[in-house]
């Protein structure tokens, strides 16, 4: 497995100060939130937790975060935005399917733009699924084939970047992970890319929602 995000992190968050980066941040947020309903003191594990985008808005609900990632570069940037804002939360340097710990040890677990990267889904779903309580949930959020985004990230222009390394999953892909446990989907990022800025609002966002059945964002909830 190539470790993509320990290459490409310089700058990582960047996008989110642009108008679609924003838009983009919101709505996979409220599409998160929506499918694991987070709540406080709850025992949550992150994997492919990145910069702390995630980590540390859930850290701010009250949650107990723990979040895993392969990008030692990546984990830096976290440990000092979690510092920054004040917030604790144990960050490992790991793969999942490498995480030991007691069955039940979270009481949910999730994953946001990871996906697309790894070698094995069902392996790192099943390691998530082990470590979550039975009753808990699971979330896995991936940028979707069939998506404008998801096109756009495939084409030539993307050459050179880190999703050149990405192959992307559809809603159906994920939920073949487990699907007698599937318990919702979500899609979202709804505006396609390479839109003008004034495009990237919330009112657009819902208003494509209404009429377009694929979003460029999915997220699958599962209960273990």
């Amino acid at each position: 497995m190539i470790n993509v995000f320990n290459r490409f992190y310089q700058g990582y968050d960047d996008w989110l100060d642009t108008a679609p980066g924003s838009l983009a941040d919101q709505v996979e947020t409220r599409a998160l939130m929506d499918s694991l309903n987070p709540q406080p003191s709850q025992a949550i594990l992150e994997v492919g937790c990145g910069t702390g985008i995630f980590t540390c808005k859930l850290a701010a609900l009250g949650c107990r975060m723990t979040g895993v990632d392969i990008a030692p570069n990546m984990l830096d940037q976290a440990r000092s935005k979690l510092r920054q804002a004040g917030f604790q939360a144990d960050l490992r340097l790991m793969d999942i399917t490498d995480m030991q710990g007691p069955e039940g040890s979270f009481d949910a677990a999730f994953s946001m733009a990871c996906f697309e990267f790894l070698p094995d889904m069902a392996a790192a779903y099943q390691a998530m699924r082990k470590l979550v309580r039975p009753g808990g949930s699971i979330v896995i959020g991936s940028i979707q084939h069939g998506g404008a985004w998801a096109d756009l990230y495939e084409s030539p222009a993307c050459r050179g970047t880190a999703y050149e390394y990405a192959h992307f999953p559809t809603a159906e892909d994920l939920m073949v992970l487990d699907p007698d446990h599937v318990r919702s989907r979500t899609d979202c990022l709804f505006i396609p890319p390479e839109r003008p800025d004034q495009d990237y609002t919330l009112a657009e966002e819902d208003r494509r929602c209404a009429t377009t059945t694929r979003g460029g964002f999915t997220c699958i909830s599962f209960t273990k």
